[in-house]
């Protein structure tokens, strides 16, 4: 057999998996000198190959593992290593279907709370590995005259992104988060539950790349607000007037002015123009 036509056999069987059609590419394997059978070695590889796939949904999704347990989730991840091979050379995009997936499986479809995690998470990856652009700090605002303020419009980090998720999620990753940090978990050993989500309603949140980590926050109402007509293009002095008009007049200029200053301070955003 020709070296290329063995590699090209090698790759399809490990990709397959166990099977008869094993049978030419054990016949092509040599015999090992410590005395193991060949259709073990090449069941090593085939083994070790799809145990590597499943450690990239495991460790994109701590909190989908956590709200849906250990046996529902090694379940689900061993049905998307089976069914969903790899399309790309790079792992890291190995798991970037993995929310659909869920959103389509019969089992998993209803399940709101599982796929608020699942979303989230892949949105906190998927930050991770956005364009990179420099933040400004508050004093750009400095280059432009007061008269000009309402004017402002503000480019974000390529990374940011605003969800609207399943109420509890957050809380849930959170404490997700902090089970895997614990050496020793009592209340797991007491028979606590895993990580639930609330019942009904929703919260938002954003996520966006910081420092060069990946960083993520709730948001009350009324930022979610500004935020959304920020990012969408909305000058400064539109998104006054259109908060106040949502919210029943609720937003002060000055709690805008807040917000504003925290988004510069948290690295969100990366320009600044003046509306015509």
């Amino acid at each position: 057999m020709k070296l290329s036509d063995f590699q090209s056999l090698f790759q399809a069987r490990i990709l397959a998996g166990p099977g008869q059609d094993d049978a030419p590419l054990i016949a092509a394997l040599r015999e090992s000198q410590r005395g193991a059978a060949r259709e073990e070695l090449l069941a090593v590889y085939q083994s070790g190959y799809r145990a590597r796939l499943e450690s990239f949904l495991y460790e994109d999704h701590p909190g989908l593992r956590a709200i849906m347990g250990d046996e529902a989730f090694e379940e689900l991840v061993r049905e998307y290593v089976e069914t969903c091979p790899p399309r790309n050379p790079n792992a890291r995009w190995y798991t970037t279907g993995f929310p659909d997936f869920l959103r389509d499986h019969p089992q998993w479809r209803g399940a709101k709370d599982a796929l608020s995690m699942a979303v989230f998470e892949r949105a906190i990856v998927d930050a991770f590995d956005a364009p990179d652009a420099a933040p400004l700090s508050i004093q750009a605002l400095a280059d432009f005259s007061p008269e000009e303020s309402p004017r402002l419009t503000f480019t974000f980090h390529p990374s940011l992104v605003l969800l609207e998720l399943s109420a509890g999620t957050f809380a849930a990753y959170e404490a997700a988060g902090q089970e895997e940090t614990e050496e020793e978990n009592a209340a797991e050993e007491a028979g606590a539950a895993s990580p639930s989500l609330a019942a009904g309603g929703t919260e938002a949140i954003v996520v966006w790349r910081c420092n060069d980590e990946s960083a993520f926050r709730e948001l009350d109402p009324d930022e979610h607000v500004a935020l959304s007509e920020a990012k969408a293009g909305r000058a400064f002095g539109d998104i006054c007037q259109m908060a106040a008009f949502q919210q029943s007049g609720d937003i002060e200029p000055e709690r805008l002015a807040q917000f504003l200053a925290s988004w510069f301070g948290d690295g969100m955003i990366v320009g600044v123009s003046c509306k015509a």
